[in-house]
């Protein structure tokens, strides 16, 4: 067994954003739907904004501190 150290630079902590923010913006775009005046096929769109912009805050994110590790069946080069 072999002991894998998780990076804590902003960008790998970063990954796990794009599920849970999609969901909470679906979720509150029925929410609105629901209570207001606007259906779901007028406010799609929101969920391709807020992709993109966790996708520009992802790779904008700062990569100091990261760590890399070596994984079995990694194609990282052996010196």
């Amino acid at each position: 067994m072999t002991t894998v150290d998780r990076c804590s630079c902003a960008r790998c902590r970063s990954r796990g954003l794009m599920g849970p923010v999609v969901l909470i913006t679906i979720g509150v775009l029925f929410m609105i739907q629901q209570y207001g005046r606007y259906s779901f096929g007028e406010l799609w769109p929101v969920i391709l904004i807020v992709v993109g912009l966790v996708k520009v805050f992802q790779a904008s994110a700062s990569t100091e501190g990261h760590s890399t590790s070596s994984l079995p069946g990694s194609n990282q080069p052996t010196a």
